[in-house]
């Protein structure tokens, strides 16, 4: 009876179902006070359940059932079996596959989900030879940035993790060139069908990802020098004492800039190689990457200058957030613009007494609910037109003024008052700079990831040039 109770548990790690297991084991052993392990039959299963167990990790890795596999590791402890990642077969060509794999399919995002995941249940664990350590302990000490880079995207920065991000990832880089991998049709992709070192040089100077256009616009230096001239050529002809925004060309393109943001950081933006951060730095009015030539930029911790931006759509979806309320806000703007407007002011109370019941108290209100606002207003009137109103047209235009404030306070923002917002708060010490990207998401997705993510991936193309140099030199290779 117990040979086929051990056997199912067998079955039920090769099959995947890992939920079941735990439940199992401890019947099994109500059912048997008697089985110890000692037992020369429980250790025969015992082995052959370990196995098993390692083999549906295994398999749970491959296919990307991240969650399967957290259930398996995690009830390790109810069949007695002390996990040690080195005995997940296959562990490093599995993840080797999916970075590749990420690669050919354009989906180059997808390798932090996986990275995130292997680091998590330490799973880049291996021995190092005396020489790899050095190599480590003059990563650490060298490239304070990349560091900071790692801890950021995955947390804790273990030996192993450092190995993998500097020689395995290039590795798998320098697997593709030997394999001339004709699969790439798309400029998007890592790699196109023919395989081009250049092209692989500048990848991350222009292109697309998570809906998001990327471009880089030159370096920080040469940027710091246009905005000074500019500002020197205003301040020294004291015409205007009071100017916040500048205007000059860069990279082709029209910026904004923030004088305050810039004088205000102008140590910390040119000291770039010593810090990890992404400074805002302008707005592109003209010329920028999205439909509107609108885009953002920041500063980089390599000294660039780079230009991120989406389409109008999703730039509405970022700009709405500069422009919610909770009830009373929206309430006190809408009461003080009816006053302008002239209004009654038993018909501003009655309106502001009626919307405050109407609304939940810590409703977000956005231009979204415009038209709901408007015609839960326009109803209460309806009901209460002989109170209010002696005639129609007095009816018809307290609406139209009324439907005219809630317009002027919940209208879309354009790009350019939000970037002058944020620069405000900057001013006022309320946000950083070097927090300005964090706040610009799509889809879970902000400006800043997209910067720390392009960090990451350009430390795997240096390492890949520096460490297979002699290889990609050989005239005999026919690339």
């Amino acid at each position: 009876m117990l040979s086929e109770q051990f056997l199912e548990i067998i079955e039920s790690l090769i099959s995947g179902e890992s939920f079941k297991i735990g439940d199992f084991f401890a019947r099994i052993i109500n059912e048997n006070p008697s089985l110890q392990s000692s037992s020369l039959r429980y250790d025969k299963f015992k082995e052959e359940i370990e196995k098993n167990y390692y083999s549906a990790l295994t398999n749970f890795l491959a296919s990307r059932k991240f969650e399967k596999f957290r259930r398996l590791f995690n009830i390790s402890d109810k069949l007695e079996i002390f996990i040690d990642v080195r005995k997940i077969p296959r562990r490093f060509e599995i993840i080797s596959d999916l970075h590749l794999s990420g690669i050919q399919s354009g989906q180059i995002g997808n390798i932090f989900e996986i990275i995130r995941f292997f680091n998590e249940y330490n799973l880049f664990d291996r021995e190092f030879s005396e020489h790899e350590l050095e190599i480590v302990k003059s990563i650490r000490k060298k490239d304070k940035a990349l560091i900071e880079n790692l801890i950021d995207l995955f947390g804790d920065v273990s030996d192993s993790l450092i190995w993998y991000s500097c020689k395995i990832m290039p590795y798998d880089l320098y697997l593709i060139y030997l394999n001339s991998t004709s699969t790439f049709a798309d400029d998007e992709y890592l790699f196109r069908t023919e395989y081009n070192l250049s092209f692989l040089k500048v990848f991350f100077d222009r292109y697309a990802i998570y809906g998001l256009s990327v471009q880089k616009l030159g370096t920080i230096e040469d940027f710091i020098k246009r905005f000074e001239k500019h500002y020197l050529s205003i301040k020294n002809s004291g015409s205007n004492n009071e100017l916040k925004l500048l205007q000059f060309r860069f990279g082709r393109k029209t910026h904004l800039v923030s004088i305050n943001n810039i004088l205000k950081n102008y140590d910390k933006i040119l000291d770039f190689k010593n810090h990890y951060n992404f400074y805002s730095l302008s707005m592109v009015l003209l010329g920028g990457l999205g439909p509107q030539g609108h885009g953002f930029t920041y500063s980089t911790p390599r000294g660039e200058i780079i230009e991120i931006c989406s389409d109008r759509r999703e730039n509405r979806a970022i700009i709405i957030k500069y422009k919610e309320f909770l009830k009373m806000q929206f309430l006190a703007k809408l009461e003080k613009e009816m006053s302008k407007k002239n209004i009654e002011l038993n018909i501003i109370k009655k309106t502001i007494d009626y919307l405050s019941e109407a609304l939940d108290p810590e409703e977000i209100i956005n231009y979204y609910k415009m038209t709901l606002i408007l015609k839960q207003v326009n109803e209460f009137f309806i009901e209460n037109k002989q109170t209010y109103f002696n005639k129609e047209i007095d009816f018809q235009l307290i609406m139209r003024k009324i439907s005219n404030a809630v317009k002027i306070i919940l209208r879309p923002i354009q790009m350019v008052d939000q970037f002058k917002c944020r620069m405000d708060l900057i001013d006022e010490d309320k946000i950083q700079s070097e927090d300005i990207a964090k706040l610009t998401s799509l889809r879970g997705k902000s400006h800043y990831d997209v910067l720390r993510e392009r960090f990451f991936f350009q430390n795997e193309i240096n390492w890949f040039f520096k460490d297979y140099a002699d290889e990609l030199s050989k005239p005999d290779k026919p690339f």
